[in-house]
């Protein structure tokens, strides 16, 4: 009997060994490919510039009272961003307005610090995300983000509310499943002598939403909003990086020489 246990044991320590093996080589063989969205949150949360939020504390006013406050300071929102993520000065509870400037199927909030985030509307009521956890796609492509939260319904402007007494500061993305503009331009003649008139025209390819606004940087401390087609004359001569800047797009050119 004492031998037919001894064996019986042997027997059950090789099938646990073979199960880890198997085990092993499944969790090996299950590569974890990133998401192109969170490959685009991780750059837009470590490459691009960081903007400074302006935040707001209030420990007696209600989610209502604080939004009516704030609302009409409109160069205070943090808003749709695919080229800048959002800095959020820290004091353990702090307000800020949040701007959805277009409707989408999916609007993302990353944050690099864990924290506790909230949205509100105009009426004090917490809007729900549709998603708050963190997948091992999601991690793949960004290991940065500490907390990631997917919107299905944002339009408009809310008010945002973030919980954090560990850090001074918290990095934040706020981007949307919309396919972004990509901006372009010729300009005409490519060369030219002092006074002479050059026309710049836009070939930008729009996004999900159509280019309504263009401004033009001319590379010598002038720009213009007015339309896609401007023109402009060079006072001095040198060599000039003009640039064209559509919604959530920039597009520069490397030099433009004058004689």
């Amino acid at each position: 009997m004492k031998i037919n246990k001894f064996r019986l044991n042997l027997m059950l320590i090789a099938l646990i060994l073979i199960s880890c093996d198997d085990l092993i080589r499944d969790f090996q063989s299950d590569e974890k490919y990133p998401l192109v969205i969170d490959n685009t949150i991780c750059e837009i949360l470590n490459e691009k510039e960081s903007v400074t939020a302006i935040t707001f504390t209030s420990d007696s006013l209600t989610m209502t009272a604080i939004y009516d406050s704030l609302i009409s300071d409109t160069l205070s929102f943090t808003s749709l961003s695919n080229s800048n993520n959002w800095k959020i000065p820290v004091d353990s509870l702090i307000y800020f307005m949040v701007y959805a400037p277009q409707t989408a199927d999916s609007y993302f909030v990353a944050l690099n610090s864990s924290s506790e985030f909230g949205l509100f509307t105009i009426n004090g009521e917490e809007v729900k995300p549709d998603q708050n956890n963190s997948s091992m796609l999601n991690i793949a492509g960004c290991s940065d983000v500490r907390v990631r939260y997917v919107y299905s319904s944002l339009n408009g402007v809310y008010l945002g509310r973030l919980v954090n007494s560990n850090v001074s500061s918290v990095k934040m993305v706020f981007m949307n499943s919309n396919s972004i503009p990509t901006a372009d331009f010729s300009v005409s003649p490519i060369s030219a002598v002092i006074g002479d008139t050059l026309t710049f025209t836009e070939s930008s390819s729009s996004g999900s939403y159509p280019i309504i606004s263009y401004e033009w940087d001319f590379g010598d401390e002038s720009s213009s909003d007015d339309s896609s087609v401007v023109e402009h004359a060079y006072s001095d001569s040198g060599s000039f990086s003009p640039s064209l800047t559509v919604p959530m797009a920039i597009y520069p050119i490397q030099s433009l020489n004058l004689i």
